[in-house]
């Protein structure tokens, strides 16, 4: 089963960034998703970056991740390098990845970086569940 642990202990090692994790039981295999709020910048992407590699070293296989975007206020070109750690790690895994709810701002910045297209990038979980 997942283990969505090594976030909450990122949660409680950092400030200005809380991501809240769940299951997802409407997907075949269900769904991770990582729900984040505040920032991801140069202050927290190592201690973020070193808990993906941690969760996806467990027993995830296959399972699609989905990173629900709507809180996050602000990302840097660092925040968007561990975007890019997870979504390798995801390749590897053979697991999907998708960009969900990313509000005006924060595309921009990919958008203007170039890493819109490296992404699945959706509005709505009835894009990928139909």
């Amino acid at each position: 089963m997942m283990d969505f642990s090594v976030f909450t202990q990122l949660n409680d090692q950092q400030e200005g960034l809380i991501i809240q994790c769940s299951l997802d039981e409407r997907f075949s295999p269900p769904a991770g998703i990582l729900s984040f709020e505040g920032i991801l910048d140069h202050s927290n992407t190592i201690e973020f970056a070193e808990a993906v590699m941690e969760f996806f070293g467990g027993e995830w296989e296959e399972h699609p991740l989905i990173l629900e975007l709507s809180g996050l206020q602000y990302i840097s070109s660092s925040g968007i390098g561990s975007f890019t750690t997870i979504r390798v790690q995801a390749d590897h895994k053979s697991s999907p990845l998708y960009l969900l709810n990313m509000n005006t701002k924060i595309r921009t910045v990919f958008d203007q970086l170039g890493f819109s297209s490296f992404f699945e990038i959706i509005d709505d979980l009835q894009e990928i569940l139909a």
